[in-house]
């Protein structure tokens, strides 16, 4: 019996645990970016809406692209002899060759790696955010440069943690008070 099979037996609890490390994963980065930026305490009502809409279009377009990879095989390559074919190469192993909606979503993940490294968190806060963040891409990258094609499950394990981290970003960002998380030292 694998992993899998077992977090399927218990997929209660396996959801519940994606869910809650997506909240958590969420809640840390938004604590950091309020204490990055204490001026976002005044607006809060609007950056919190702000980022919910903009990491729930993030949510939606990343299910999307797990649940159906673009699959990239060494077959389709070829060594690139002008500059343009260099590009169009890099553009199609980053997948930035998809439309509107990834490049949106690239412009939410870049903007999450400048909270990360803008924001003000204790070095094991930090450490659970980027290996949670690395994680999540190696999946990612998993299925798209693999023949690996996710499990109905899978996805649904990828929508919770991806909505847990859209919830948890807005419960704490929305706060105009003070901070309710205890400081990770």
């Amino acid at each position: 019996m694998n992993l899998f099979e077992i977090a399927e037996e218990n997929f209660l609890i396996s959801f519940a645990v994606v869910l809650s490390v997506g909240i958590l994963q969420g809640s840390i980065l938004g604590r950091g970016v309020r204490k990055r930026f204490p001026g976002l305490k005044r607006h809060a009502r609007i950056v919190s809406f702000t980022l919910l809409l903009l990491f729930s279009f993030n949510a939606l377009v990343s299910v999307l692209k797990f649940a159906v990879p673009e699959k990239l095989t060494i077959a389709n390559f070829t060594v690139p002899t002008t500059t343009e074919e260099g590009y169009t190469l890099l553009i199609n192993v980053l997948g930035l060759n998809a439309g509107f909606a990834t490049i949106v979503v690239m412009f939410i993940s870049i903007t999450v790696i400048l909270f990360l490294r803008s924001a003000e968190l204790s070095k094991p806060a930090r450490y659970f955010v980027f290996t949670v963040s690395v994680i999540t891409v190696l999946v990612a990258g998993i299925g798209r440069f693999t023949d690996f094609v996710p499990t109905v499950f899978q996805i649904l394990m990828y929508a919770f943690y991806q909505a847990g981290f859209t919830i948890g970003i807005f419960l704490v960002t929305r706060r105009q008070g003070t901070d309710v998380l205890p400081e990770f030292e």
